[in-house]
């Protein structure tokens, strides 16, 4: 992805681990000689990569960085979570370093380039995921001439990927039969982005939605499931959290246990629109998607991936995905 010259030093800067992941794979694609990488947040999947990240905790030591290191090119995620890509956007622009930034959504494509005022702040590249994200971003405001299609390059690295533990020894680390169906629930943090009016529903809605579905299926499917809910790095995790207090069928993955390993051991994937949802597609998990029935604005409507269910079917359809009557 990226030609590389002798010589040259390359800085890559991400937060939101959206970012983090395609940001890491074409790290390790890099030489490391000429090759720093930072963020403003530490994630266990780090050690999936070859590359070191260092941890910063503010723009002054990212504009100290950028002073010592004397990057030729800065490659960024686009976080909602944090203002360190913009920073870093800034902190390029002013010393004429030529900075391209990666969108790894089709979600708020300009909102993630926008100062506290509103207005634009753009790299001088942007790599979206394809045409479709193209064109949303031309349409939010984006010049097309500084729009790549590059697709994801995370994705590309996954195809690669194996886990370096075995199923037994995964469910072994978190207290669970590993003679059980294992589902894989991945609630997008949506009402950090008010989705009961932009999609209409949210994580919490969905999950009371599930968490009635379960209770409310035979004893037969409950007695042989197990739900994990693998909770995203930018959820506000106390309402979800009471959701699924005192049910037996869910367990909380804490937060260090590897994304990637969990799609891998798990049976089938159910979520809204995570990247998880692609991730598990790649993996060739099966893959349902929870979805109010007047839902709207589906970001992956072009996106050939699983079932499209509600709660009346919801456990109908898990268990058509799975093969099983």
């Amino acid at each position: 992805m990226f030609k590389q010259k002798p010589g040259d030093k390359i800085l890559i800067v991400f937060s939101d681990p959206g970012g983090a992941k395609p940001c890491l794979a074409i790290a390790d694609e890099i030489d490391p000689s000429g090759l720093l990488v930072i963020s403003d947040r530490e994630y266990s999947f780090y050690t999936d990569f070859r590359s070191k990240v260092t941890i910063i905790n503010s723009d002054l030591e990212l504009e100290k960085i950028i002073d010592d290191f004397k990057p030729n090119l800065i490659f960024t995620g686009t976080s909602y979570t944090s203002n360190i890509e913009k920073t870093t956007i800034l902190l390029a622009k002013r010393r004429g370093i030529h900075i391209k930034s990666f969108v790894d959504h089709w979600t708020s494509i300009s909102n993630r380039f926008r100062d506290d005022k509103g207005n634009l702040n753009l790299p001088n590249d942007i790599w979206v995921l394809d045409e479709r994200a193209r064109l949303i971003a031309v349409d939010e405001g984006i010049s097309s001439e500084s729009l790549y299609i590059s697709g994801n390059p995370y994705h590309m690295w996954l195809k690669n990927w194996k886990p370096k533990i075995t199923r037994e020894l995964f469910f072994k680390n978190i207290g669970l039969d590993t003679e059980k169906r294992i589902i894989l629930f991945a609630p997008d943090p949506l009402s950090n982005v008010n989705g009961l009016d932009t999609y209409g529903f949210d994580e919490l809605s969905a999950s009371i939605k599930l968490v009635n579905c379960v209770n409310d299926s035979s004893v037969e499917f409950r007695d042989a499931t197990q739900i994990l809910v693998k909770m995203h790095p930018n959820q506000v995790v106390k309402e979800l959290e009471n959701i699924f207090f005192g049910q037996a069928n869910f367990t909380i993955l804490p937060p260090e246990i590897n994304t990637n390993e969990s799609i891998y051991f798990s049976d089938i994937v159910v979520g809204f629109f995570s990247s998880i949802l692609i991730e598990a597609d790649l993996m060739d998990k099966p893959v349902v998607r929870f979805f109010e029935k007047d839902s709207k604005n589906d970001p992956l409507i072009d996106q050939d991936l699983g079932i499209k269910t509600n709660e009346d079917n919801l456990i109908i359809d898990i268990l058509k995905k799975l093969s099983i009557k």
